[in-house]
């Protein structure tokens, strides 16, 4: 079984590295840089090795197959005064393991396009109105292929639009799989590979590809403790240092309390559950998308 495990992890890899030369543009597919559900978020995003609830289809697909029940969760968040977040994700048992779908939109609304140059009473002049809306769908499908080995794909569809503005107009693909291992009780090895294969292609006739990015986790459910993550991400591209994630996670009687630590900060939240209801907040500052702390809130059921 070590053997199978180490072979996926190799064959992930060395596809993941070989799959782009140089000259990649950009570091991220911007639409999915924020992060989903508000759970995750509150353990600075160390999830790729948890994954068990509807938020597995972005954070790692192999975990749709410790799903027994149809779910779906909702989180809307203003990450700045123009920009706002949108996530909806809904998953079910199907055709032996779970499969998934989810939908993550930014928007930025009326945005001004001024001059470059001021006018002849030293102001600038402006030129025109237009908005910008990024949009990701994601079909997953994940389910146990041996004992205690997992396996997920989620394929995902990606647009973007600045209304007004010629050749402001983009669709494109990416493809990322993953596994979950059991390795002992109350051990979990999560491995995941964001944006393996991708393509965005623009209404200029620029086509742009993000390098893809690895990403290792552990999880141990200590069940008198807590449940404690660690993630460790690497683009896999030559300039970039590895990025590292942990999370802990208390909970006792549908309450439950998280901290962690992602992006260069420190996370924090909270959730209750209901009958199948449940609330979850997360406390997250993330300096790449807004210089405000954001507050996450996801709203979740099963049945």
């Amino acid at each position: 079984m070590k053997k199978i495990i180490l072979l996926m992890i190799v064959i992930i890899c060395c596809f993941s590295s070989s799959a782009f030369g140089d000259g990649q543009a950009g570091m991220d597919i911007a639409v999915l840089s924020a992060g989903v559900g508000a759970r995750a978020l509150g353990m600075g995003g160390a999830f790729s090795a948890i994954a068990d609830n509807a938020d597995a289809p972005y954070w790692n697909p192999a975990g749709l197959a410790e799903i027994h029940d149809s779910e779906i969760t909702t989180m809307q968040t203003k990450l700045s005064t123009d920009a706002d977040h949108y996530y909806l994700s809904y998953v079910q048992p199907l055709f032996g393991g779970s499969v998934g779908v989810s939908w993550i939109q930014i928007g930025l609304g009326s945005i001004t396009q001024t001059s470059s140059e001021v006018s002849s009473n030293n102001e600038v002049v402006n030129l025109s109105m237009f908005s910008y809306f990024s949009n990701a769908f994601l079909f997953s499908y994940g389910r146990e292929i041996v004992d205690n080995l997992s396996f997920g794909l989620t394929a995902k569809y990606i647009t973007s639009d600045m209304t007004q503005i010629q050749g402001g107009q983009a669709y494109g693909y990416s493809i990322t799989p993953g596994i979950l291992y059991k390795m002992l009780p109350g051990w979990t090895l999560g491995v995941k590979v964001d944006e393996m294969i991708n393509e965005q292609s623009w209404g200029t006739g620029t086509i742009e590809k993000v390098p893809p990015k690895l990403r290792m986790g552990v999880a141990w459910d200590a069940a008198k403790i807590g449940l404690f993550a660690v993630d460790l991400s690497q683009i896999l591209n030559s300039g970039y240092s590895t990025e590292a994630a942990a999370g802990y996670e208390w909970s006792r009687n549908g309450l439950s309390l998280r901290v962690g630590y992602g992006s260069d900060s420190l996370s924090a939240g909270a959730g209750f559950e209901v009958d199948n209801i449940s609330l979850d907040y997360a406390y997250v500052k993330q300096t790449a998308l807004s210089q405000d702390n954001v507050h996450r809130v996801s709203l979740s059921g099963k049945w």
